[in-house]
């Protein structure tokens, strides 16, 4: 069997390491490791994730404690169609993140950010394009659209002066996802960089029901391969969701994938946004540790350990200070699962 190190992810002209560390949020895949893996070759994700929780923390802005003083009125209401993110401070929050990052890069790979469509933040398409167009004039080499079809994101950024330069690819879990994507996205003219194929092994949010076990990651990736053959359309594909050993990368991309993203196997670094404690309890755990259940509002599967506190946790929603999964009603899935347990 041949080696990682005997294949290239190639766009263009430039390759890089065929290694993509997913973006895990909220600032799990900080903005060091993914700096360490640029510097090594390969692409390392940010994510926008409660990027204002995470500018907080990281520049000393008080982002979070203002929206929740602005709101607090209306903290013992379950109507929260009032409540707002500011845009503006959501944009200065994103840029701050991303340059952090995109200033501080060294070496031959890139950094890429990762967009999830199910952060509505009670204004959809007015906080997704200002994601979008936020992280593109702050300079990020690529944005991964995850966390949803995103049948309409591509349209939000066509007149941004970066669209056609910056690297823009899609996670997807079936080639009918894709062929949907494609299709409400032709007459952009503007195809994905690359396609994120995740499969049933991957950490956190799955794309997939409770029927999760009968998918397999490579036969998806084969599906895909050959339905962009049948299409004559040369993209890169990239294989992730429970790729965890260096033989397992290599299955891969043997297999014809232009690379590999890995996420889990990194959360025990020192780079990682985890704290200690949690590492160690990453170190500790075996297979029995590991489940899928459905607590997750969001509808999706979650791949977590068994000792995990967020389950049975019975911690109130803060949608005052958060709110990230607010529809564009004011309705919130965090709430209602919140209200149906107490």
């Amino acid at each position: 069997m041949k080696r990682v190190d005997d294949f290239r992810l190639r766009f263009g002209k430039q390759e890089l390491v065929p290694i993509v560390i997913g973006g895990m949020g909220v600032d799990i895949s900080t903005v060091e490791l993914a700096l360490e893996v640029a510097r090594l070759g390969g692409i390392g994700h940010i994510s926008d994730a409660m990027v204002q929780t995470v500018s907080d923390r990281r520049f000393d802005t008080n982002f979070v404690s203002q929206k929740l003083k602005k709101y607090k009125a209306n903290v013992a209401s379950s109507d929260k169609s009032e409540i707002h993110f500011n845009l503006a401070e959501l944009e200065e929050a994103t840029r701050s993140h991303v340059l952090h990052a995109m200033e501080a890069k060294r070496g031959d790979g890139m950094i890429f950010i990762n967009c999830m469509e199910k952060l509505t933040m009670n204004a959809p398409r007015e906080t997704l394009r200002m994601r979008l167009s936020a992280a593109l004039d702050a300079g990020i080499d690529g944005i991964t659209l995850s966390a949803g079809l995103h049948l309409g994101s591509c349209a939000l950024m066509e007149d941004h002066p970066r669209f056609r330069d910056a690297k823009l690819g899609i996670i997807v879990s079936s080639p009918r996802a894709l062929a949907m994507f494609l299709r409400k996205n032709a007459r952009l003219q503007r195809l994905p960089d690359y396609i994120v194929v995740e499969g049933p092994l991957a950490g956190g949010h799955l794309g997939f029901g409770m029927d999760w076990a009968q998918y397999d990651l490579a036969t998806i990736v084969a599906e895909v391969l050959a339905y962009l053959k049948a299409e004559h359309l040369d993209i890169p594909v990239i294989a992730a969701g429970g790729i965890f050993t260096g033989s397992d990368a290599a299955a891969f991309l043997e297999q014809g994938v232009a690379a590999v993203q890995v996420a889990t196997r990194f959360t025990v670094t020192k780079e990682c946004g985890l704290p200690d404690k949690i590492k160690q309890e990453y170190f500790k755990a075996s297979e029995p540790d590991i489940e899928v259940n459905t607590i997750s509002p969001t509808g999706y599967p979650m791949r977590m350990l068994k000792g995990s506190p967020g389950i049975g946790a019975g911690i109130r929603p803060n949608c005052e200070a958060y709110g990230y999964l607010l529809d564009a009603n004011g309705r919130c899935a965090y709430i209602d699962a919140y209200n149906r347990q107490v």
